[in-house]
């Protein structure tokens, strides 16, 4: 009489050994790097951008400025406290011209604009300061060196516009860059304890009895 072997299928005591499978991998590294990277860019943008984003909008509306003749080398003129203002005296007056505003709450600011060029009734003229007011108010605005004065409004949208993309780029871009570390750090997190759990099972089986 032929005895069959034992069976080692549903019913046996001993469990048969898995399919081998390959741990899972770590994932998220590079999220972590490229966010971790996007963050200190934008650190760094957060201090540059706006200078930048200033000083080509201020190119822009300065060149395209509109400079209206005083007349003489002083005048009036009904100043808006939403606007910034350019004063202009003739090129070839420029170097020697010292300007001043008087009359409202403001001065000259002789360092802001210096060198821009703008066209007056055909003639070149060359920027040697700016002035605001605090709100609606008449100024008058004279240059002793200068045998006329040119004044531009070129209003505070510009400025407006500069400072919104200069702060607003990096802080958006640093917005994603953090989201982008976090979800690294997450898919970092989870892929460890997902090759941890693998590695307890693997140990588990290796306990059974082989044969």
């Amino acid at each position: 009489m032929t005895v069959p072997p034992p069976a080692y299928g549903p019913s046996s005591p001993y469990p048969s050994e898995p399919a081998y499978q390959a741990p899972p991998k770590k994932r998220g590294l590079k999220r972590i790097i490229f966010g971790a990277l996007g963050i200190v860019a934008n650190l760094i943008g957060l201090v540059v951008m706006p200078f930048v984003a200033l000083a080509i909008v201020a190119v822009v509306v300065v060149t395209n400025a509109d400079a209206t003749s005083l007349g003489s080398e002083s005048g009036s003129v009904k100043a808006s406290g939403m606007s910034m203002y350019y004063v202009y005296v003739p090129t070839e007056e420029a170097d020697g011209a010292t300007c001043s505003v008087s009359g409202g709450d403001t001065s000259m600011d002789s360092t802001s604009g210096e060198g821009m060029t703008a066209t007056v009734d055909g003639a070149s003229y060359t920027a040697v300061g700016t002035f605001n007011v605090s709100g609606d108010q008449t100024v008058q605005v004279s240059c002793e060196g200068a045998s006329d004065v040119a004044v531009a409004d070129v209003g505070m949208t510009g400025v407006l516009i500069a400072a919104g993309v200069g702060f607003g780029i990096p802080i958006l871009l640093g917005i994603i860059a953090l989201i982008l570390l976090i979800w690294g750090i997450v898919a970092r997190v989870r892929s460890s304890r997902q090759i941890r759990e693998h590695m307890q099972q693997h140990q588990q089986f290796q306990g059974y009895p082989q044969y």
